[in-house]
C-alpha cells in the first residue's frame, strides 16, 4: 500500500527518520513489507519512563477513504477518522455523521420490555406501591430520578431507594426488599443494578414481590428469575446496541411507557437532559445510541428547565452555551457522584427531582461542598501514596504497586488509583484498611488485564469483580503482603514489558498546511467526543519552530509559532512548559495535536492544541488497517470501456447496462420462474451490517449481492475489520475486474476456499448454484436481480432480503443518471451557453470538462450528478438539435446551434425516451419490492421473465 501524498489525507512518512533519545530501546529497525508499508520494530530493555511515549500511528486505508470522501462529501482526512473509529461502510458513516434521533432503536426490541411495561401499567392502574431501586453513582442517580419523574407523571405511587456506597455496597440487597414488602410495595424496578441478584430475585418471587430488573452490566451465566430482565447484553436479547448506560435503559423504558399510555411519541424527549448527564458520567462508549443521546441531550441539558440541573450547573460555574461532554464529565458528574462518595446518594436524587429553586440551590451547594471535601481527601490520599512510593524503593519499582493505609477514605481510592496509574503508567492497587478488612480498588493500563490478575490471586481475596482496566476487591489486612507478592510475580511472567510502554494513539500524519477551518468544521461532525470516539489526534512531522515561549502560572504551558509548507500557525501545549529549553535550540519538531479554533477578542484563528512533542518522535506504524493483505479486487480497475476509471464503480450496474445499451459484462441468464425458494424477510433490518456479519460467521457459504462496485469493497472491509474471525475468509468481486480475476475468485468460492463472497449482480449470475445462503443486501433495481440471487443458491439454500426504505433514495439518484430531469438539463445547458459566449471568438465552439461540469451541478443541488449524467445530457442535446459533439472524452468539444425559442419535447430524443422508460419501470418495481407482502413478491407472476 503506497502512502498518501500530502494533501490527500492521513499518511505515513515516506521513510524512517527516527532519533532515539531514551536508553530503554535496544534496537530499532525499519522494514518495508510486501505492500510497501513501513513497519517500525521496537525492542525494549526495560520499562519506559512515564514521559517517554511511543506514537502509534494508525495505517491509512486509501481505498475506503476514497469511497467515504466521494459518497459522504468529506475530506480524506475526515474519512480516515471515521475508519479509525470502526466505521467501514457508507451506511454507517451517514448514520454516524447524522446521528438523528430517528436512528434510535425501538424500545420494544429489548427482550422483556413488553412484559415490564404491562406489569408497570398494571401496578399504576391498581394503585400499587412501586419502588425504584437505584445505584449510588451518577448513572444510577440520574436513572432513578428519570423513572421516578415518569412514574409519577403516569400517576404511580412510586418511591426510590439507593444503597450506601460504604455501608451496603453495590447491588440489590435483601434487607431493603424485605422492608419494601413490609410497607406494602408490590413491584420493585431496579436501575443500573440487579443482573447478578439471583438469590434476591428468588426471595422476591417466593414472597410475592414482583421484580423488574433493568441493568447494563455483563450478565452472569444464569439470569435472575424475575418478572422481567431488561439488559441488552443478555445472550438471548437481539437488541442491536449493547452499550447503553443504566440511564439509557431507563429512558428506553420511559419511552415505551409514555407511548403506550398515549403521552405522545416525543414525550420521552423531556428526559434527554438526565439521560445525557448519566450517559457521559458513566464513561460508556460514545458511539451508536449513546452518541445520539449525548448529541441531542447536550443542548437540552444546556437549556434545561429543571431547577436542580440549573442549580448544579450554576454551582459548577458552567454556562449553558456550547456545553460539551468534557464539562459534563469533569464538572457536573463529580458533584453528583460526591453525594454517594461523601454524603448520601439520596441527596442527588432529591436535587434532580425538586421543582423548588431555593431547595435546588441549597442541595447543589451541599453537593459542591461534598465535592470540595472529596477533592481534599483525594489530594491527601494521593500525596500519602506518593510518599509511600518514595519511602520504599521496592514499592516504587514494582510492576504493580500495591499500597495500603488505615487512614484512606474508601470512597476516593478508585479515583486516586486512576491518577497513580496514569502518572506511573503501571497498574495500581490501593487498599483502605478498616480494622481487619481492606477495601481495594485496582486501576490498570492497556495491555494489563487487572481483573485477570486478581483472578490469579483469588486465594488471598475475600471477593473481587470488575473488568480489564478497573476492579474492586476485599482482602484481609494480614493478606496484603501476600497479595502484593502474588500479583507482581504474575505481572513479571504474564505480561511482556513492551505492553507497558506508554503510548499515544494517533489518527494519522498530516502536513501543517492541511489543517484548515474547513477541516476543523468537518471534524466537528464527529462530535460529541468521548470513550471510543476520542478527539481526533493528528501528528505533523518536522514542523519548523518560528517561536516558542512559556506562559501561564509557573510557566507550565507552552506557546508555539509554527511554519509548514506555505503556512504559519499557532500552537498551545498545556502542561508542556518543560519542553521550552529543548525547543530553544530546535529548528524542527514533531507534534501530536488536536486541530481547533481559538476565539479571542472577537477574532477567530486556527490553533493546534499540542498534546505531545517529539524531537524527533518515536513512531510505531504497525497498527491499523493493512489493506494490502486483503484478497479480492481493489483499485485500480482495468483500462477500457466500461471500467476505465473509478467513476463507474459508483454507478449501479443496472444503470451502466442501460447506458451502454448492451448485456454487460456478460450475457444475462434468467430462469423462467423460481420455485421452492426459502426466503427470510429481513427488509428494514435495524442493524443491517451486524446482521450480515452474523450470517457470514455461520458455516454456510454466503453470497452477498450489492448494486455497485464500491459497495462490494466497503462491505468486504466491514466484515474483515469488524469480525477478526472472518479475516481471510471473505472476498469481493465486481464487473470491473478482469474476466480472469472474476473466474479465479468465483472458483475459490465454489471450492470453499472463500466462505463469503460479495458481488454485483452480473458476477452473481456467473458464480452458479453453490451458495448455502444468498443475501440481497441493497434494494434491487429489477426482478432480474432477485432471480440472480435465487439462482446462486444450491438446493435447500436460503435467500435473505436485507434491503429497506433507506436504499430507495440512493437508487432513485442512480436512476437520475440515466434520465436527468428537465431542471438538470436546463442548468447544464445554461453552463454550456455561458462557456460558448465566453469563447464566442471560436465560431460558437467551446470545450466542456465533464468532471468540472458534474461538480458544479452537484454543488447546485443535483446529488446524482456525475460524468455519466453529463454525457447522457449531451447526447440528448445533440438528438434535440441543440448542439453538435465534435470530440468525445473527458473533455468534449461542442458547437452550439442557434436557439429557436421553442420548448423542446424531451421524448423526441430516442436516447432520453429509452432511458426514461427504463427509469420509470425500475422505480415502480423498487417501490413494489419495498411494500408488497413476501408471498406476492415471490409469486410466479412477479418473477416470470419479461
Amino acid at each position: 500500500m503506497q502512502p498518501y501524498k500530502p494533501g490527500m489525507g492521513l499518511s505515513w512518512p515516506q521513510q524512517s527518520r527516527l532519533t532515539i533519545t531514551g536508553t530503554f530501546f535496544r534496537s530499532v529497525s525499519a522494514l518495508s513489507n510486501q505492500a510497501g508499508s513501513i513497519i517500525i520494530l521496537i525492542s525494549m530493555k526495560s520499562f519506559a519512563k512515564p514521559h517517554q511515549k511511543i506514537w502509534r500511528v494508525k495505517t491509512p486505508a486509501p481505498v475506503l477513504c476514497q469511497i467515504f470522501a466521494r459518497k459522504l462529501d468529506i475530506s480524506p482526512v475526515t474519512a480516515q477518522l471515521l475508519i479509525n473509529r470502526g466505521i467501514y461502510t457508507v451506511e454507517q458513516g451517514r448514520a454516524f455523521i447524522g446521528s438523528e434521533l430517528s436512528r434510535l432503536h425501538r424500545p420494544e426490541l429489548l427482550r422483556d420490555m413488553d412484559t415490564a411495561v404491562a406489569r408497570i401499567l398494571q401496578a399504576v392502574e391498581a394503585g400499587e406501591k412501586i419502588l425504584i431501586y437505584g445505584d449510588y453513582d451518577a448513572d444510577g442517580i440520574t436513572a432513578t430520578a428519570l423513572l421516578i419523574k415518569v412514574f409519577r407523571r403516569l400517576g404511580a405511587d412510586a418511591d426510590y431507594y439507593i444503597p450506601g456506597r460504604l455501608e451496603e455496597g453495590y447491588g440489590v440487597h435483601l434487607e431493603p426488599l424485605q422492608k419494601a414488602l413490609q410497607k406494602g410495595t408490590g413491584l420493585v424496578v431496579t436501575v443500573d443494578c440487579g443482573i447478578s441478584a439471583l438469590a434476591e430475585a428468588e426471595w422476591a418471587r417466593a414472597n410475592g414481590l414482583d421484580l423488574i430488573i433493568t441493568d447494563h452490566h455483563e450478565p452472569p451465566p444464569e439470569i435472575p428469575n424475575a418478572c422481567a430482565v431488561i439488559n441488552p447484553k443478555r445472550p438471548d436479547c437481539s437488541y442491536p446496541f449493547k452499550e447503553l448506560a443504566g440511564v439509557g435503559l431507563a429512558l428506553k423504558l420511559a419511552q415505551a411507557l409514555l407511548e403506550r399510555t398515549g403521552a405522545g411519541e416525543k414525550a420521552w424527549l423531556d428526559y434527554l437532559d438526565l439521560a445525557c448527564l448519566g450517559t457521559v458520567a458513566d464513561i460508556v462508549p460514545v458511539q451508536g445510541e449513546n452518541r445520539i443521546l449525548v448529541k441531542h441531550g447536550l443542548p437540552r441539558l444546556a437549556g434545561t428547565g429543571s431547577p436542580g440541573l440549573q442549580a448544579l450547573m450554576a454551582v459548577s460555574g458552567i454556562k449553558g452555551d456550547n456545553l460539551s461532554p468534557r464539562e459534563v464529565g469533569y464538572a457536573l458528574a463529580p458533584r453528583l457522584n460526591a453525594a454517594g462518595r461523601i454524603g448520601t446518594p439520596q441527596m442527588g436524587v432529591r436535587l434532580l427531582m425538586t421543582d423548588d429553586l431555593e431547595e435546588a440551590r441549597h442541595l447543589a451547594g451541599e453537593l459542591n461542598r461534598y465535592n470540595q471535601v472529596r477533592q481534599k481527601i483525594e489530594s491527601k490520599v494521593f500525596e500519602e501514596a506518593l510518599s509511600l512510593l518514595e519511602a520504599d524503593p521496592g514499592l516504587a519499582e514494582a510492576p504493580v504497586p500495591v499500597l495500603a493505609s488505615p487512614g484512606w477514605h474508601a470512597g476516593v481510592i478508585g479515583i486516586v488509583a486512576s491518577r497513580l496509574a496514569e502518572k506511573l503508567y503501571r497498574p495500581v492497587l490501593l487498599i483502605s484498611l478498616e480494622g481487619e478488612l481492606g477495601r481495594g480498588s485496582a486501576r490498570s493500563i492497556p495491555g494489563f488485564n487487572v481483573y485477570k490478575a486478581l483472578s490469579h490471586c483469588h486465594e488471598y481475596l475475600l471477593e473481587y469483580g470488575g473488568h480489564a482496566l478497573a476492579a474492586g476487591f476485599k482482602v484481609e489486612g494480614g493478606m496484603v503482603e501476600d497479595l502484593r507478592k502474588k500479583i507482581n510475580g504474575y505481572a513479571r511472567t504474564a505480561v511482556e514489558a513492551e505492553k507497558l510502554i506508554p503510548y499515544l494513539e494517533l489518527d494519522g500524519i498530516v502536513e501543517v498546511g492541511q489543517v484548515s477551518e474547513e477541516l476543523v468544521n468537518e471534524i466537528k461532525l464527529l462530535s460529541p467526543f468521548g470513550p471510543s470516539n476520542p478527539d481526533p489526534l493528528l501528528c505533523c512531522l518536522e514542523a519548523f519552530v518560528l517561536e516558542s515561549r512559556v506562559i501561564g502560572k509557573g510557566s507550565s504551558h507552552l506557546k508555539l509559532r509554527l511554519r509548514g509548507k506555505n503556512t504559519v500557525m499557532d500552537g498551545i501545549g498545556f502542561n508542556l512548559g518543560a519542553y521550552a529549553e529543548v525547543l530553544a535550540t530546535a529548528e524542527k519538531v514533531d507534534l501530536a495535536f488536536v486541530p481547533g479554533i481559538n476565539e479571542y477578542n472577537g477574532r477567530r484563528s486556527l490553533q493546534l492544541e499540542v498534546k505531545d512533542l517529539g524531537i524527533p518522535a518515536v513512531l510505531d506504524l504497525t497498527g491499523g488497517i493493512q489493506e494490502g493483505a486483503f484478497s479480492g479486487g481493489i483499485y485500480p480497475v482495468p483500462a477500457g470501456e466500461p471500467g476505465g476509471d473509478k467513476e463507474e464503480l459508483f454507478v449501479p450496474e443496472f444503470v451502466l447496462k442501460a447506458l451502454y445499451g448492451r448485456e454487460w459484462p456478460e450475457k444475462e441468464i434468467l430462469p423462467e420462474k423460481i420455485q421452492d425458494v426459502d426466503v427470510a424477510d429481513c427488509r428494514g433490518s435495524a442493524d443491517r451490517p451486524g446482521s450480515l456479519a452474523r450470517l457470514a460467521e455461520q458455516e454456510e457459504p454466503t453470497l452477498v449481492i450489492t448494486s455497485c462496485g464500491y459497495q462490494t469493497i466497503e462491505l468486504f472491509h466491514y466484515l474483515q475489520l469488524s469480525r477478526p474471525a472472518l479475516k481471510g475468509q471473505v472476498a469481493f468481486c465486481h464487473g470491473f475486474l478482469t474476466g480472469q480475476d472474476r473466474s479465479e475468485i468465483a472458483e475459490k468460492f465454489r471450492e470453499g476456499r472463500i466462505k463469503t463472497l460479495i458481488v454485483t449482480p452480473s458476477v452473481a449470475r456467473s458464480v452458479g448454484p453453490y451458495a448455502g445462503q444468498a443475501v440481497l443486501y441493497h434494494l434491487p433495481f429489477s426482478p432480474a436481480e432477485i432471480n440472480s440471487a435465487a439462482c446462486s443458491l444450491r438446493p435447500g439454500g436460503r435467500l435473505y432480503l436485507f434491503f429497506g426504505p433507506e436504499d430507495l433514495e440512493d437508487n432513485l439518484a442512480g436512476l437520475g443518471i440515466m434520465a436527468p430531469d428537465r431542471k438538470y438539463l436546463a442548468c447544464l445547458y445554461k453552463i454550456i451557453r455561458h462557456l460558448a459566449e465566453r469563447d464566442a471568438g471560436q465560431k460558437g465552439q467551446t470545450e466542456l470538462d465533464l468532471s468540472l461540469a458534474a461538480r458544479i451541478l452537484a454543488k447546485t443541488g443535483f446529488g446524482y450528478s456525475n460524468v455519466f449524467a453529463v454525457r447522457v445530457a449531451l447526447a440528448v442535446f445533440e438528438e434535440l438539435g441543440l448542439l453538435k459533439i465534435l470530440r468525445k472524452g473527458s473533455s468534449c468539444s461542442l458547437v452550439l446551434h442557434p436557439v429557436s425559442g421553442d420548448k423542446k419535447d424531451l421524448m423526441e430524443s430516442q436516447i432520453y425516451r429509452r432511458l426514461f422508460l427504463i427509469k420509470e419501470e425500475s422505480a415502480g418495481w423498487m417501490r413494489k419490492f419495498l411494500d408488497v407482502p413476501l408471498h406476492e413478491l415471490f409469486s410466479i407472476q412477479t418473477l416470470q421473465r419479461g
